[in-house]
């Protein structure tokens, strides 16, 4: 049976797998995390209308009925195209077919200082600090004896992503 190594649970490696799974395959799926993330609802975790556990799902759960599917949570260190081999955790795994799907990630084109005041939001944990920072404005606003300085605590800039957008200013002027 040929070895199948898929690299990522998003949406791409999991329908990968969905696909070959149906075929005689031996596929194992690593992500560094144990679980698939629908991010296009983490602003709806952003502001609490839902939580972490709404919008993320075990992969192994997803999985489940694929008897030729193994999981692996790791981070992949490197791939050796030559000899087939992809290493992990101080191990390896040798494949004859390989699928690279670990999706994109934000950039701040070469403008790192951003990071501070414009945080990425890719990962649960990405979403639960920025909510914890727009609660903490929210408090510390309520507390504010100047009221002249409400809009430094008050003022929130969204940049992309323009319907979750939307969305959370809807939600964060109620």
């Amino acid at each position: 049976m040929k070895k199948v190594v898929i690299i990522g649970g998003g949406f791409g490696g999991l329908a990968a797998v969905k696909d070959l799974a149906k075929h005689n395959f031996d596929i194992t799926i690593i992500d560094k995390t144990n679980h698939h993330l629908f991010q296009p609802l983490l602003y709806r975790v952003v502001t609490a209308a839902l939580s972490p556990g709404d919008i993320a799902s075990p992969i192994r759960s997803i999985l489940a009925g694929s008897h030729n599917v193994k999981v692996i949570m790791a981070e992949v260190t490197s791939i050796d195209k030559a000899n087939r081999e992809v290493k992990f955790n101080g191990t390896s795994l040798v494949f004859d077919y390989m699928i690279i799907a670990v999706g994109n990630s934000h950039t701040y084109f070469g403008n790192e200082g951003w990071v501070k005041f414009a945080p990425g939001l890719k990962t649960l944990s990405d979403a639960l600090k920025i909510r914890e920072g727009v609660l903490l404005s929210l408090e510390a606003a309520e507390r504010l004896s100047d009221k002249s300085r409400l809009d430094e605590y008050l003022n929130f800039v969204i940049v992309g992503g323009v319907p979750q957008a939307l969305s959370l200013s809807e939600r964060l002027l109620k």
